[in-house]
């Protein structure tokens, strides 16, 4: 797993040698899993193809929910997941407001213990909104829904960026 999230980030990073002069981001995100029940933290560098097309790679680790339900029983249960995501920034009434469709893949680990994970490939859709408050600073909310064999879910996040 860390592998893969491994080449994900270098992916991204490699891009720069195509295009220096785009914009890079980093960024922190705050979210809510349906599934999962709780928040999670996460972590987000994005990389700005053209002015409109954004690929972004995003890891994050949901809090341990005491209470998750698996096979009709209560169990403690949290998760991570890795991402690389597609964006196209569609301006809304100004030029520091954009809404975007989403759509990526990525990896999702639940954990229940150390000798119980499940491991599955997602498929993420969503949408999101954009507000730069400054040249180099923007936050965003977001929604979206990740389709994973026994855990899909909706994914609800805030967050912010300084773009470089």
């Amino acid at each position: 797993m860390k592998k893969l999230f491994l080449t994900m980030l270098i992916a991204l990073v490699s891009m720069s040698t195509m295009a220096q002069d785009h914009k890079w981001g980093a960024g922190l995100n705050l979210l809510y899993g349906t599934k999962i029940n709780n928040i999670g933290f996460g972590v987000k560098g994005q990389y700005y193809a053209t002015e409109a097309v954004r690929v972004e790679a995003n890891a994050a680790l949901f809090m341990k929910n005491d209470s998750f339900k698996k096979d009709d029983e209560k169990v403690g249960m949290k998760m991570w997941d890795a991402n690389v995501v597609g964006h196209y920034l569609i301006p809304v009434a100004s030029d520091k407001a954009f809404v975007y469709p989403l759509v990526g893949v990525g990896l999702t680990n639940w954990v229940q213990s150390a000798f119980k994970t499940s491991t599955r490939f997602t498929i993420n859709a969503g949408a999101g909104f954009q507000f730069n408050v400054a040249e180099d600073f923007a936050i965003n909310v977001e929604a979206k829904y990740q389709i994973v064999k026994d855990y899909g879910q909706g994914v609800f996040g805030i967050g912010a960026v300084y773009m470089f």
